[in-house]
């Protein structure tokens, strides 16, 4: 993957949460309990990218700032992102895996719904009659900047050279059907049903169809990142994140991928 070298650390991160009751559910607090809720930052908020730390590159319990929207390993006290804690005001976070909320460095846990549409940002959701309206009764939303849009009408920015890679996403989320099964597909979240789980170019590819969709966006344009950074691993680096490729030549690979890897899902 295309990424920095990371930054020399000679203390490793330690991910352990703090051992004291406060992170247990039954201490969790409403926003009128917290007293740093009015920190949070919507505009900050971009989830398109990796979903790594900032410091260490690691990509297990990664917590985003809800301040700076910075990416922080860990929640326990000797964590990176405790230490981002103790900045002033960067006390609140949300677990990109688990979607929960908490305060650091106190270490409690945030329940509100004011925090659900930070929630659905992050990973968009759709029931089936969501999905079976959208041709017949798109949504109407206004951005964070005021801009009034048309679900579905979503710009893909330019990522160094992309464009080639930009024009396939769009063809692919404008047909209803291939649309539509993006939309409905999930990881499983037991175990059992993990030896079954979509390729992570399928996974990656349909989380972009559901923020191209998003009927409840922050902004009305989506980054493609993580899944140009799955076509570049998966085709060998043929596919090239900084040089433009033939648009032809990917839309050919991209399905006949998709075909492998779906095939693949059914045999197991």
């Amino acid at each position: 993957k295309i990424s920095e070298a990371p930054a020399p650390n000679p203390s490793p991160v330690l991910v352990t949460t703090l051992p004291t009751a406060a992170l247990s559910r039954q201490s969790a607090r409403s926003a009128a309990d917290c007293p740093y809720m009015h920190t949070v930052s919507r505009a900050a908020l971009d989830f398109d990218f990796e979903k790594v730390c900032s410091v260490s590159l690691e990509h297990a319990h990664v917590y985003a700032c809800l301040v700076c929207g910075k990416y922080f390993q860990g929640r326990g006290r000797n964590s990176h992102a405790f230490f981002h804690a103790l900045d002033p005001e960067h006390h609140l976070f949300i677990n990109l895996k688990t979607e929960r909320f908490y305060c650091l460095p106190e270490g409690y846990e945030v329940i509100d719904p004011s925090l659900e549409d930070i929630r659905f940002v992050l990973n968009p959701r759709f029931s089936s009659t969501e999905i079976a309206e959208l041709n017949s009764k798109p949504r109407r939303f206004r951005t964070l900047d005021g801009k009034v849009c048309l679900q579905g009408i979503t710009g893909l920015n330019n990522i160094k050279a992309t464009g080639y890679m930009n024009v396939v996403f769009q063809i692919l989320t404008s047909i209803t059907p291939v649309r539509d099964f993006f939309l409905a597909l999930r990881e499983p979240a037991d175990g059992a049903a993990a030896k079954s789980s979509p390729s992570p170019l399928l996974l990656g590819f349909g989380e972009l169809v559901r923020k191209m969709w998003n009927g409840r966006a922050f902004k009305s344009h989506v980054s493609p990142h993580e899944v140009a950074q799955e076509v570049y691993d998966r085709s060998g680096r043929k596919f090239k994140i900084l040089e433009q490729g033939d648009p032809v030549e990917f839309f050919t690979w991209l399905i006949n991928t998709f075909v492998k890897d779906l095939k693949k899902c059914e045999k197991r």
